[in-house]
């Protein structure tokens, strides 16, 4: 008989870049992401961010017990799921700590959390991957980590939006344009906070790219790896 769906285990040797694991043969196996919010390949699962990332717990039991206990929250929802998927741009919070970190990326473009101050947990950038119109002809705009919401047309793909969590309503709109402050989130400058100098239009269906200025650095990178954060994220 063949073999059903995906596999429901992840060796640690084969674990996506993106997750920033520095003792991949500490063990054979590491708790795989549930499909969710991000691709599998851009998250990391809370329970691995709080074992071996952040160190906030030591073993398996202990994950179980502070996640049971209610005690961690993901964008301003509590999450008791282990294998929860946490990617770019979420808030993970331990009110009990009072300890607060916000998803992004180092250098070597993998995931990182950074910690953050209270007063920064309430609010979240999303950028625009669809949009696309619904019915009685409102827009709908899908972001990055699988929301939808009901936006303006003047919201355009690529661009950024600041919501509120957990209820998830629009504060600002950033726009993806000259002078901009954007991310980096692939390639091999992934991690790298720019300004956006120009957009180039390729033809032929080629993506379109993007001329970037970084420090006294400037260099071309496909516009679509740009996240635009304006002065909402500190790194």
């Amino acid at each position: 008989m063949g073999k059903r769906g995906a596999p429901k285990h992840q060796k640690r040797s084969a674990v996506p870049k993106a997750v920033p694991l520095h003792d991949k043969k500490a063990s054979t196996w590491m708790i795989k992401p549930l499909p969710g919010a991000h691709p599998n390949k851009y998250c990391i699962p809370l329970g691995v961010l709080l074992r071996d990332v952040l160190k906030a717990v030591r073993t398996s039991r202990e994950i179980k017990r502070v996640l049971s206990g209610r005690l961690v929250e993901v964008d301003g929802k509590v999450r008791v799921e282990e294998k929860f998927p946490v990617g770019l741009m979420d808030v993970v919070s331990m009110p009990k700590s009072n300890k607060h970190y916000r998803i992004l990326l180092d250098k070597k473009g993998r995931l990182a959390p950074v910690e953050i101050d209270k007063k920064d947990i309430s609010s979240k950038v999303l950028k625009v991957t669809k949009k696309h119109t619904i019915s009685k002809g409102k827009i709908n705009l899908t972001f990055h980590d699988g929301r939808n919401m009901v936006g303006d047309n003047h919201v355009k793909v690529g661009d950024s939006v600041v919501v509120s969590i957990p209820k998830a309503q629009l504060k600002s709109h950033l726009k993806r344009e000259k002078g901009s402050r954007c991310l980096i989130v692939e390639g091999k400058h992934a991690g790298n906070i720019v300004s956006l100098k120009d957009i180039i239009q390729r033809k032929g269906g080629k993506p379109s790219e993007a001329v970037v200025e970084s420090g006294k650095e400037e260099f071309i990178t496909v516009a679509k790896y740009l996240f635009v954060i304006g002065d909402e994220v500190n790194v």
